[in-house]
């Protein structure tokens, strides 16, 4: 057997054999890198662009039905329904945590609701010996069972409407005139309708208060009431349906004490 004798050619050969070797390896490898780094960032991309769209299907609404609403069970159903549905893993986590906090808000309410029917069962059975603060007591516990319930009982809309909502002003005493001059300036500037001031003399207040008179206001009415708070004013809100066959959409009333 004879052996190859070692040319300079050979080498020669040998050298350029190994060198383009090691550039395909290194095509190879630059190739794989590459696919698998556009892969990720287009996954990221993908992922940004999915959350991108889903706040976008959801901003136009999501303010006034879960920022500014104090219906914890429909804040409750919201969260509960994007912690589900939404593609993006990282959004849906947040849901989840907004879904424990509001959830817990609502089985507050569901508990204060169920003590405070206790004790309107208890004071009821014995109406006949009460006192007069026990008969006050009476009152106001069933305004918050009723509240309650009304508020149990309200159904998730997400209003269309593109009425600008209408706010009339009505205060209690002659003093108040400038102050209620000066809230009207201040919601008008917010992008409501305030049409003006009227003094109501024979309406005796403890609270301010919102009244709507539609389902389809309360998003309304939710948003005034923070727009007056950013200002100082606090307020209840007070749904009265019996009186939306005489108002039209959109008309809020703003009761100063």
């Amino acid at each position: 057997m004879s052996e190859e004798t070692m040319t300079p050619e050979n080498s020669s050969s040998k050298l350029e054999k190994y060198k383009y070797n090691v550039e395909l390896a290194k095509w190879l490898i630059s190739s794989v890198v590459l696919v698998v780094m556009t892969t990720i960032i287009d996954w990221g991309f993908r992922d940004r662009a999915a959350g991108l769209q889903e706040i976008q299907q959801y901003d136009k609404y999501a303010t006034e039905l879960i920022i500014l609403n104090d219906n914890p069970k429909n804040k409750r159903m919201l969260a509960q329904y994007f912690s589900y549905v939404i593609p993006s893993e990282k959004l849906r986590e947040g849901w989840k945590q907004y879904y424990k906090e509001v959830n817990d808000e609502y089985t507050a309410i569901l508990r204060q609701d169920s003590i405070a029917k206790s004790e309107l069962e208890k004071l009821k059975a014995d109406s006949l010996k009460l006192s007069g603060a026990e008969k006050q007591k009476v009152i106001k516990l069933q305004q918050q069972v009723d509240n309650n319930q009304r508020m149990l009982r309200q159904p998730l809309i997400i209003s269309n409407s593109t009425v600008t909502p209408t706010v009339y002003i009505q205060f209690s005493a002659e003093e108040q005139r400038a102050n209620a001059k000066n809230i009207e300036d201040k919601i008008a500037s917010m992008g409501f309708n305030a049409p003006g001031v009227e003094l109501v003399s024979t309406v005796k207040l403890t609270t301010n208060e919102i009244r709507y008179f539609r389902d389809a206001d309360i998003s309304s009415a939710n948003t005034l009431k923070s727009l007056l708070k950013e200002q100082h004013i606090d307020v209840v809100i007070k749904f009265m349906p019996g009186l939306s066959n005489k108002t039209k959409e959109g008309t809020l009333e703003l009761w100063l004490k």
